[in-house]
């Protein structure tokens, strides 16, 4: 069998720590034999790093054209994702494109009817999914454990963890805050969850109140003068079945959460269950009446999963097995919708009706 041969835009933090590094691990069916970054040192770096011996480019174009490239990952900052998976589709590849799949609700349709056109395969970066504890809940809200599920609440609360290492504090270059960056795996979650994607109405709230408080902040300190964008969000999305799903996450604040992580809180008919710790998304507790009584007990699944390898394995399947992907790009471009509604509810102050 022919292996895939993958060509990846952008060497920075995700395209090395999560994309490169899981893709080696499938030597036996994937070939990095393409990198582009605009800084080519980064792509030297990287195929020293990983033991390649991948084409260097700076031009997106360029790697997107190559004949010895069957599939893109674009790993970019966000206003370029779309153009550049429009090429890619246009020069027949298969495109991983990271989150958000685009800034607009506008350029995610584009992106959309360039993949169905290509006849290609197509996913997105929202692999937080598959972490242990959130792989549970959706197993029991599959099974019927959790009854009729009318609300979830998505919270990641950072205390002190922007990424200031890039351009996360910049509305021109990455499109703009903490919505572009956790946003994505908080608005995905609670619909994946539940099997969802159907939303209603959206109101959120956006803060930028943290900027000036620069101090402790895990990932390295950024410049005051150089933040426009929201560090903070809220949003009320209520879906077409009448549930309910109410979404938090910032980069800096002064709370604590009981685990690391996105937390999902689910309540339902039957039994409600939400994340603990220890560690990263590992435990979950139940609570549920039993013998007339409410209890609640902690369970740490048996069955673990890895959410980096477990993305990269269904996308890999995907392409070889002729199988969907384990984010379909229409759920990436809804989490797009809903982004947008919150900045348009928070601009105008209005309650934001989908179609």
């Amino acid at each position: 069998m022919a292996k895939l041969r993958v060509g990846v835009i952008g060497i920075g933090e995700i395209g090395t720590t999560k994309h490169l590094t899981q893709l080696v691990r499938h030597a036996d069916e994937v070939e990095v034999t393409a990198l582009c970054d605009i800084i080519p040192e980064r792509c030297e770096k990287a195929n020293e790093q990983f033991g390649l011996n991948a084409k260097i480019y700076t031009d997106y174009k360029e790697i997107c054209e190559d004949e010895n490239v069957d599939v893109i990952h674009v790993c970019t900052p966000n206003p370029l994702h779309c153009e550049m998976t429009l090429k890619a589709f246009e020069c027949g590849k298969h495109v991983y494109c990271e989150k958000p799949l685009a800034c607009t609700w506008a350029d995610a349709q584009k992106m959309l009817e360039a993949y169905k056109a290509a006849g290609k395969k197509m996913t997105s970066g929202t692999q937080w999914r598959y972490n242990t504890a959130p792989m549970a809940m959706k197993k029991m809200y599959e099974n019927g454990e959790l009854g009729d599920v009318f609300y979830i609440r998505s919270s990641q609360l950072r205390p002190r963890r922007l990424p200031a290492y890039g351009v996360y504090t910049s509305k021109e270059l990455n499109g703009g805050g903490v919505l572009m960056d956790g946003g994505p795996h908080s608005i995905d979650l609670p619909m994946w969850l539940t099997n969802n994607f159907d939303v209603a109405t959206v109101r959120g709230v956006t803060f930028d109140k943290m900027k000036d408080y620069p101090e402790g902040n895990d990932l390295g300190p950024w410049d005051p003068d150089n933040f426009d964008v929201e560090d903070t969000a809220m949003a009320m999305i209520t879906m077409k079945n009448g549930a309910m799903f109410y979404v938090e996450t910032a980069w800096v604040s002064n709370m604590q959460q009981e685990a690391p992580g996105i937390i999902a809180s689910i309540s339902g008919t039957k039994a409600g269950v939400d994340m603990v710790g220890p560690g990263f998304e590992t435990a979950v507790r139940v609570t549920k009446m039993v013998d007339g009584k409410l209890t609640t007990e902690t369970i740490i699944p048996e069955e673990k999963y890895d959410m980096w390898a477990y993305d990269m394995d269904k996308w890999v399947e995907a392409i070889l097995e002729d199988k969907d992907p384990a984010t379909l790009p229409e759920e990436g471009a809804i989490v797009t919708r809903v982004i947008e509604a919150i900045y348009e509810s928070q601009a105008t102050g209005k309650t934001i009706v989908f179609d």
